[in-house]
């Protein structure tokens, strides 16, 4: 048995058992702040399937905000006895999917980089790769949760396999459109995958648009009218999306808006939803035009850098963040083992940070919550420690990038770049 094979068993069983024999695990961590939100809550989930099962509207009361089919989906596993451990089995092939592609993406990403650059990229084993997926404590506490966030993680690596390995941009922008429709702040990521789909295609970049917004859009739109056929509402549109533009459920998470509309006046609401959401798509286009692989230098580029980067610019942003979507970048992250990675000089601060906040985040919040001898500012003040973990990591893979095209630019060698001792200006 080989030890990928090994890796993938050991995931896999962690995630359908635990969960199958311990059923409080996914009830006591559905009700964690950390770890759902409104948005993407498995509770609000069972709820909205209980909605549908007996023809109550999805959206009345306001506390589900999932779209009309993903609760239909769910409410199929519902049928089959027992639910909760299809539903288990559901997550599981789910996460186990993810990592399997994620495996793919490191294949492609090094002979991809080592044909540009000229000279092999060695990164990380197979087995390795889909270890750091399969067995991140955020990623697997995600999991056991059941937040639907898993779903949108799903399309969103499809969507990058068909471009890279498939080279199908019809099937990529399909499943987009479904991580999109799932999550409003995937949309964010659509300048950068359409960075990679130009740099992977050897067709004009006008037709390869064209297409490209013409299926994105379609798709978005036959979801919208296949929603609406099931549902003879468009309530879903303001309960799954404009909640997320306009923050309409202000709890407590660890994203940074929370606690900031908490305690704002409301005469000055809406020009900071304005800045806020404005703020959260400002810095991806950039993103997306420094990295960009260009025919002339693609070298200088790296249009699959640009996608983990967006990925940790939405998770340090977006309005309902959970610690699973930093999980999620940071098991791409191992990916770049052969490029940026080597330049980083953060990692230690980055993971002792990371560290500190994951340990202090719930003993903050049980003093505000449970015990009452601390206010939202305990729980606020780690949130702000996690955004400095995005920022750091943020930092430290733009630096390296910046670091090894300035190594090709002046053609100095790899172990020559590494004795380098660089200076911002």
């Amino acid at each position: 048995m080989g030890k990928l094979l090994q890796v993938f068993i050991i995931g896999g069983l962690i995630r359908f058992l635990l969960p199958t024999f311990i059923p409080s695990i996914t009830t006591t961590l559905s009700s964690t702040v950390e770890l759902n939100t409104p948005i993407t809550s498995f509770k609000s989930l069972l709820e909205a399937i209980y909605f549908w099962n007996h023809d109550i509207d999805l959206y009345d009361g306001g506390v589900n905000h999932h779209p009309p089919l993903l609760v239909i989906m769910a409410s199929w596993i519902s049928f089959l006895p027992p639910s909760y451990v299809w539903f288990n089995l559901a997550y599981t092939v789910m996460d186990l999917s993810i990592a399997w592609k994620i495996v793919q993406l490191n294949k492609w990403y090094n002979n991809s980089r080592s044909k540009i650059v000229g000279s092999q990229i060695t990164g990380f084993n197979n087995d390795l790769v889909a270890c750091f997926y399969l067995f991140n404590p955020l990623i697997i506490l995600t999991n056991l949760s059941h937040s639907t966030v898993v779903f949108t993680w799903y399309f969103i690596v499809e969507s990058l396999t068909q471009i890279v390995q498939k080279r199908n941009i019809v099937r990529s922008m399909i499943a987009f459109a479904v991580a999109t429709y799932l999550s409003f702040n995937a949309l964010y990521l659509f300048p950068s995958v359409l960075g990679l789909a130009l740099k992977t295609f050897s067709t004009t970049t006008t037709k390869l648009l064209r297409a490209s917004l013409a299926v994105y859009f379609g798709s978005l739109l036959l979801l919208g009218l296949a929603s609406f056929a099931f549902t003879s509402s468009w309530k879903f549109v303001d309960n799954c999306y404009l909640a997320v533009i306009y923050f309409k459920k202000i709890t407590p998470n660890v994203g940074l808006w929370w606690y900031l509309f908490t305690e704002m006046f409301e005469f000055f609401t809406p020009f900071y939803l304005g800045m806020f959401n404005l703020y959260s798509f400002s810095f991806i286009l950039p993103i997306a035009m420094r990295l960009f692989e260009s025919n002339a230098t693609p070298e200088l580029g790296d249009s699959f850098l640009a996608v983990l980067l967006s990925l940790l610019w939405i998770s340090f942003t977006k309005p309902y963040p959970t610690i699973g979507d930093l999980g999620f970048a940071l098991s791409i992250l191992p990916i770049f083992k052969g490029t940026v990675l080597p330049y980083c000089k953060l990692i230690y601060v980055s993971s002792l940070t990371l560290v500190t906040s994951l340990i202090l985040s719930p003993i903050f919040y049980y003093c505000w919550i449970v015990l009452g001898n601390g206010n939202a500012n305990f729980f606020y003040s780690i949130n702000l420690i996690w955004g400095g973990v995005h920022i750091l990591i943020l930092m430290d893979l733009l630096w390296a990038k910046l670091i090894v095209d300035y190594g090709v630019e002046n053609d100095i060698c790899k172990k020559e770049l590494e004795q380098l001792s660089l200076a911002q200006i």
